[in-house]
């Protein structure tokens, strides 16, 4: 992966950056509810970087972002998720996948987006329009993926893929997705919390529970301020008594490289690879579209295969 520098080479920043992002796992009411917060401010805005994303950009890919990252809490060993969403509107889809080493990658269908009525911004279901949620879980120890979808109903990554959990998996689950942009439209907090309900857990905790997570404002916000996931949920769950267990770092990564392209390039047909060496252009640029990395070969490059 060829990741922007958004450090401007300052080690300090970015291992201070990077040691903030993280996955922290909890239960409460008596371990019937599991849950994860997770700060990614470091992410979002690495990923805007990579993508050279506008504000309306990073707010729909970042959300995706937060929600894989918060749905591979559960995951174990080799374990990995992803989601994507094909709709209408001007958003047209995207596609995002985590691992349960923290490492996130994925894409927009449309990296500019357009909107005729600036009043459509308000709400991003205008920007989804119909469409539909697939989710695909590549378990270690299964023999082949799991996969289940939903047409959209809301409109909003956070409200569908709850429902997502709760018709498939018969799971009831809340997320909560935020982003805080500044006055420079540039993103200062960024994060998000999962719950799901276990089996056997009272209707009173639950609605318990989903009031509190509808009660968090701007979690993107209270990340840029300073606060920790640690006392946020401490505070604003202290009534259903939240017990952490563990956490883990997360990350824009993708597992592209230079070496993986050469491999795509060398399994073209002598057709097709003799039509790049008599027109190119040059140097050839082939582009990862999970991270948007770019790999260049020369004609030397491509002679030597």
């Amino acid at each position: 992966m060829i990741k922007k520098d958004i450090f401007n080479k300052d080690v300090k920043e970015q291992f201070k950056a990077a040691a903030k992002d993280r996955l922290y796992r909890f239960v409460m009411a008596d371990g019937m509810i599991k849950g994860a917060v997770v700060h990614t401010t470091r992410m979002v805005n690495e990923m805007r970087a990579n993508h050279g994303l506008g504000p309306l950009e990073t707010l729909v890919l970042g959300q995706a972002y937060i929600a894989a990252t918060l749905m591979c809490a559960g995951l174990k060993g080799k374990d990995r998720i992803s989601f994507n969403i094909r709709c209408s509107g001007p958003i047209q889809g995207l596609d995002v996948e985590a691992n349960t080493f923290g490492e996130v990658r994925g894409s927009l269908k449309n990296n500019n987006i357009q909107v005729e009525d600036p009043k459509q911004m308000k709400y991003l279901s205008n920007l989804f329009g119909a469409g539909f949620l697939t989710v695909t879980k590549y378990l270690e120890d299964a023999k082949k993926p799991y996969s289940g979808q939903i047409a959209l109903e809301h409109g909003s990554i956070a409200e569908d893929l709850a429902a997502y959990f709760l018709r498939s998996e018969q799971i009831p689950t809340g997320f909560k997705l935020s982003l805080f942009f500044n006055d420079k439209e540039e993103v200062e907090g960024a994060g998000g919390i999962f719950l799901q309900a276990m089996p056997g857990v009272s209707p009173e905790q639950v609605i318990e529970a989903e009031n509190k997570i509808q009660q968090i404002h701007s979690l993107g916000q209270a990340f840029a301020k300073g606060d920790s996931p640690e006392k946020l949920i401490e505070k604003e769950f202290s009534s259903l008594s939240p017990r952490f267990l563990d956490s883990s770092r997360v990350e824009f990564f993708c597992r592209c490289n230079r070496k993986r392209m050469e491999d795509y390039l060398k399994n073209l047909s002598t057709h097709d690879m003799g039509e790049i060496m008599e027109n190119g252009p040059f140097p050839l640029e082939v582009r990862c579209h999970h991270c948007n990395s770019v790999y260049q070969f020369s004609r030397d490059d491509l002679a030597g295969f």
